[in-house]
């Protein structure tokens, strides 16, 4: 019997799509390397432990297990809403952040459609756009900012496009979109076009500019936001995330979505968390310090970093450095830490580093600076 080619049978652009690769595990650099130690910066998670109660939220909601969860996630919801002082109809959560995206491409995308995506940025965007039979279009960053006028431009010039994909702030290089910027190119922007705006790391902005998806919900019903209790509430585990949009874009969304797509302990555990401020505030406080002072420290080097309100840094190594992302990587592994190297998002010269304890931010410089050549 000849060979079976299975590529064959899949949908077109499966084959030839490639795979998120995650950040290394903890536990194989431990069991690899023999360390007792690593400090993962790789995968902009949470560098706390989770209170202790928070087992007892969850464990409360495992043992009703044998029932399937509210498909509407009613109460965290309505607790989601009166944070956000939006209405509940505006909400509808998802599998993490990621399976929002998908959502959102399985409910605007028909085949040979365009979406934009400003590049270097998040993978999960091109995946979903491909997955729909949709064309990526990546347009280059300015500086390290999403250049919102040669999106603009392009829009207006191009048929077929149906998606904008943007983040604020922007992953990996930290900077955000303005309320300023956003109202102008909204503005302009044809009507037919959706604009979803990823906002995964909004609990850590703190410049008052910054773009929110909740000033468009009744002024521009294109606008689509996203958020995640990944990073800031530190659940990266239990994958629970939610949609910000208007009313009509969540009804659609709710007709494509899996049924109980959340299940009931990560539901139990975002909503102990979202009561649970401190921890959150205790995070995000960190971060803020932290990329300041990491930032401060990396510059003092030599090194390329644009500001951020993420929290993480975005490094340019040095022109004249033989060391690209990925040699820095493999370099600081044995070593107990774990960078998300540049080649990631296409741009070899950089590496991407979450912002840890200041304990773990001054290990992580002595070992840099022992990796520099």
């Amino acid at each position: 019997m000849p060979e079976f080619d299975v590529t064959s049978f899949a949908r077109e652009h499966v084959a030839r799509m490639a795979p998120y690769v995650p950040g290394k595990p903890i536990l194989e650099v431990r069991q690899e390397y023999g360390l007792d130690k690593v400090v993962k910066l790789s995968s902009n998670e949470c560098p706390f432990e989770l209170p202790a109660a928070l087992g007892e939220a969850v464990a409360e909601a495992v043992t009703g297990s044998n029932r399937y969860p509210d498909a509407l996630c009613r109460q965290l919801r309505a607790r989601v809403a009166a944070r956000l002082k939006i209405s509940e109809t505006h909400l509808i959560f998802c599998n993490g952040a990621e399976e929002g995206i998908r959502l959102i491409a399985q409910v605007f995308l028909n085949q040979g459609e365009k979406a934009v995506i400003p590049t270097p940025i998040f993978d999960a965007y091109s995946t979903a756009t491909l997955l729909m039979g949709g064309q990526p279009v990546k347009l280059p960053l300015k500086g390290h900012r999403i250049d919102l006028d040669a999106v603009l431009s392009f829009c207006k010039q191009e048929k077929d496009i149906k998606l904008v994909w943007l983040c604020s702030p922007s992953n990996p290089t930290g900077d955000i979109l303005t309320k300023k910027e956003m109202d102008g190119f909204l503005t302009q922007l044809p009507p037919h076009i959706m604009v979803v705006l990823d906002e995964a790391y909004r609990e850590f902005v703190t410049d008052d500019q910054a773009v929110c998806t909740e000033d468009y919900l009744e002024k521009d019903p294109r606008v689509i936001g996203l958020r995640t209790f990944s990073k800031a509430y530190g659940l990266a585990g239990l994958r629970i995330g939610y949609i910000v949009a208007h009313p009509r874009v969540i009804a659609l969304v709710n007709n494509v979505k899996l049924p109980f797509n959340v299940n009931s302990a990560a539901m139990a555990a975002a909503g102990y968390m979202l009561e649970e401020r401190d921890f959150a505030e205790k995070h995000v406080a960190l971060a803020v310090s932290e990329r300041t002072f990491m930032r401060e420290q990396l510059c003092r080097r030599g090194l390329e970093v644009p500001e951020s309100q993420a929290n993480f840094l975005f490094v340019k190594l040095p022109d004249n450095t033989r060391l690209d992302g990925t040699a820095l990587f493999h370099r600081l592994l044995p070593k107990g830490f774990v960078v998300r190297p540049g080649t990631a998002f296409g741009v070899p010269g950089y590496f991407r580093m979450s912002l840890g304890t200041r304990e773990d931010n001054l290990e992580f410089l002595q070992e840099f600076d022992r990796a520099m050549p």
